[in-house]
C-alpha cells in the first residue's frame, strides 16, 4: 500500500498567496512574446497562453489574503492596506543651522570622502546598480566613521541584505476596509547604532531583525538602492514604503526613518503607525549629490556641499533621538 500522503487541497481564501510569482511569470511570458513578435508560427499558441495567464491573475486577485515581496509593491497595493502618502519639507532655517552650527562631520572626513566619489565618478559606469551602490556604501561608511570617532562616541551596525519578512510575511491590515495584505523580503541596508560592543558579533551583526531592534540604541534606519536610469527614483517608493511599514510592524515602533537613493538622488522619508492603526508616510524632495568635474581646476564647492547636505542627512536619520513626527528638522503636512 502506498504511505504518500495527500497534499490537502485549500481554496485561495485558506492562506497567503504569493503574487510575485505570478508577476514575475507574466513579465517572462510579455519579453517572450516580444521576442516573438511576428513570428508565425507562435503567434496563436502564444496569444492562447496569455489569455490564459491573463485569466489565473485575476483569480489569484480575488485571493483574501495576497502575498507580495516588496519589490512588486504598487501604488494600489499601499492605498488597498491604507498607507496615506504625505509630503516632509525640509525647514530651510533648521537644515543650514545643521549643516553649519549642529553639524556633525569634521571637514577633513567630507574631504576624504568627495575624493573617493570622485574616483567612482571617474571609474566606475553608474548604468548598473552595483555603480550606484558603491557611491551609496562610501556615504554609509563615512556615516558609520563620524559616529564612532565623533561627539556620539557610537558605534553603528550596517546590515547588508536585512531580511525583515519572511516565510508567510508581515500581515498589513487596512483599519477601514479589513483588506490584508502580505508583505515579504529584505531591505538593501539596516543601519542602527548600539552601545555594547560585547552585544557587536552576535547581537547585532549575526542576529535577525527582531534581536537587533532589541539590542540596538537608535531605531533601524532602512536604505534602499537603486541604479541610476531613466525611470524616476520616486516609482520605487512603494518598495520602500512596504519595507519601512513591515519594520514598524516587526518592532512595533510608531515611526520608522527611511531613504531611498540611487547613490545620486536620495528621498529621506519617515512612516508612521498611530495607535489606530492608521498609517502614512511623509516623504521628502529629492536632495541631490552634484556630479563632480572630473577635472576640477581648484575645489569644487558646490559639489562638495551637496556631499556634505547628504552626510548629514544620513546621520541626523541615524542619531537623532527626537520624535520623528516632531523634528525641528522639518514639517509633515496635516
Amino acid at each position: 500500500m502506498s504511505t504518500q500522503g495527500h497534499k490537502r487541497k485549500r481554496s485561495l481564501q485558506d492562506s497567503p498567496v504569493d503574487l510575485t510569482l505570478m508577476q514575475q511569470a507574466r513579465k517572462c511570458l510579455v519579453a517572450l512574446q516580444e521576442e516573438l513578435d511576428g513570428v508565425v508560427e507562435t503567434t496563436s499558441e502564444i496569444t492562447a497562453i496569455m489569455t490564459q495567464v491573463d485569466a489565473l491573475q485575476a483569480i489569484l486577485g480575488t485571493a483574501k489574503k495576497p502575498k507580495l515581496g516588496f519589490s512588486s509593491v504598487t501604488k494600489t497595493d499601499l492605498t488597498k492596506v491604507g498607507i496615506q502618502r504625505k509630503f516632509l519639507q525640509f525647514d530651510t532655517a533648521q537644515l543650514h543651522n545643521l549643516l553649519t552650527d549642529k553639524r556633525a562631520a569634521p571637514e577633513e572626513q567630507i574631504q576624504q570622502l568627495c575624493t573617493r566619489i570622485a574616483r567612482i565618478y571617474r571609474h566606475v559606469s553608474m548604468r548598473y546598480e552595483p555603480g550606484a551602490r558603491m557611491i551609496l556604501d562610501a556615504v554609509l561608511l563615512a556615516v558609520a566613521e563620524i559616529c564612532s570617532d565623533g561627539d556620539a562616541k557610537l558605534p553603528v551596525a550596517i546590515l547588508p541584505e536585512m531580511r525583515i519578512a519572511s516565510g508567510d510575511g508581515i500581515l498589513l491590515k487596512n483599519p477601514t476596509t479589513s483588506f490584508e495584505m502580505w508583505f515579504t523580503g529584505s531591505v538593501d541596508y539596516g543601519v542602527c547604532t548600539y552601545e555594547n560592543e560585547d552585544q557587536r558579533k552576535d547581537r547585532v551583526l549575526n542576529a535577525d531583525v527582531e534581536d537587533v531592534g532589541r539590542f540596538a540604541k537608535s531605531q533601524i534606519f532602512l536604505v534602499e538602492g537603486k541604479r541610476l536610469q531613466d525611470k524616476p527614483l520616486y516609482e520605487f517608493m512603494p518598495e520602500a514604503i512596504s519595507q519601512a511599514a513591515s519594520l514598524c510592524e516587526v518592532t512595533g515602533t510608531k515611526a520608522v526613518r527611511f531613504c531611498l537613493t540611487d547613490g545620486r538622488k536620495w528621498i529621506f522619508s519617515v512612516f508612521a503607525k498611530d495607535e489606530h492603526g492608521r498609517r502614512v508616510c511623509y516623504e521628502g524632495n529629492s536632495t541631490t549629490i552634484l556630479e563632480p568635474r572630473l577635472d576640477p581646476e581648484g575645489r569644487d564647492s558646490a559639489w562638495e556641499h551637496s556631499i556634505h547636505q547628504i552626510v548629514e542627512l544620513v546621520y541626523h536619520w541615524l542619531v537623532a533621538e527626537d520624535d520623528p513626527l516632531a523634528d525641528v528638522l522639518y514639517q509633515l503636512e496635516d
